[in-house]
């Protein structure tokens, strides 16, 4: 499916860029909702598609972010808004759950065999198999409608709205580790909206790829802060499952309770170690090419061609 809107098709005669900006915000997020309805209704229906839930995410992302966008030009229906954004709420835990299988599958492999993290695993598989029912009612539409008949034009608005989303970039990805994930969210935003503008704007597609870019190394990277918060709740898992088998049993047994203990102490020590030899490697890997990555950026905000020695 193709997540271009040709937004010059629908324009007639008169420039894309020329038009007043409500009219074709209103238009891109139209655009942006029947993608998602689409995407919900494969979801919905198929039994064998295992991208289907990713692909829905990622048209709920884009048509919450254009909403997002577009609050200055335009306004929706607020209560179906409300219902993506508790859709999207709802989604996250199972996006989350395949993450951090993931990254556990490489922690066990790059910090070797240990019979208490490959059952700290095997549990947390057996816990992440209770799905998720998610619900979405298709009845009502989000109806965008222009506030301004003679509002700014959408040359200007999109300019604007790129500079300020690159002048926020610039700032978070100058800033410490803690700012990455902020960073990572505006540049999202300000790939989805150059995608439908990629042959009207200039420099728009070179824009993109670099957020693609940039987007895939502070999600590897975000991915590692994340897996830091699950510690205890992996711990949890072991103690949940063995201890309910011991609490069966009659007696003291303290030995036992002792061993279960021990059971989620000692991975959870060894995946805290790894977390933090990986996010460390990550960051310094990220520094390395940082200055090349905002060097590239400030050259295509300045609409110039990016030299050579800068490409990415």
């Amino acid at each position: 499916m193709s997540k271009k809107i040709q937004v010059e098709t629908t324009t007639g005669s008169k420039p894309v860029l020329l038009q007043p900006a409500g009219k074709i915000l209103a238009e891109i997020v139209r655009q942006k909702e029947t993608a998602f309805r689409t995407a919900w209704a494969h979801f919905q229906t198929t039994e064998d598609d295992p991208e289907a839930l990713h692909d829905m995410r990622v048209d709920l992302r884009r048509l919450r972010v254009w909403v997002k966008l577009t609050r200055g030009e335009i306004k929706t229906n607020k209560a179906v808004g409300k219902r993506l954004k508790a859709l999207a709420k709802a989604s996250n835990p199972v996006r989350d759950h395949e993450v951090t299988l993931a990254w556990l599958s490489l922690a066990q492999k790059q910090i070797g065999d240990r019979p208490a993290l490959a059952k700290l695993i095997e549990y947390g598989k057996q816990a992440y198999q209770q799905s998720t029912e998610l619900r979405f009612s298709p009845k009502q539409r989000l109806e965008p409608q222009i506030k301004q008949k003679m509002g700014i034009g959408l040359g200007k608005w999109l300019e604007q709205t790129v500079e300020q989303r690159i002048e926020l970039i610039d700032q978070l990805l100058n800033a410490g580790m803690q700012e990455t994930h902020l960073a990572r969210i505006e540049i999202k935003y300000l790939r989805y909206l150059l995608e439908p503008f990629t042959e009207t704007v200039s420099n728009a597609k070179a824009l993109v790829e670099w957020c693609k870019k940039v987007q895939q190394l502070l999600g590897d990277f975000h991915d590692m802060q994340v897996f830091r918060s699950h510690l205890p709740e992996f711990a949890r898992w072991v103690i949940d499952q063995e201890l309910a088998e011991v609490a069966l049993l009659t007696g003291k047994q303290s030995r036992a309770i002792t061993k279960v203990f021990a059971n989620a102490r000692d991975p959870v020590i060894a995946l805290s170690g790894w977390q933090d030899q990986e996010l460390q490697r990550q960051w310094h890997n990220w520094i390395a090419v940082r200055e090349n990555y905002l060097s590239v950026l400030q050259a295509l905000r300045k609409n110039t061609d990016t030299p050579k020695q800068m490409q990415i």
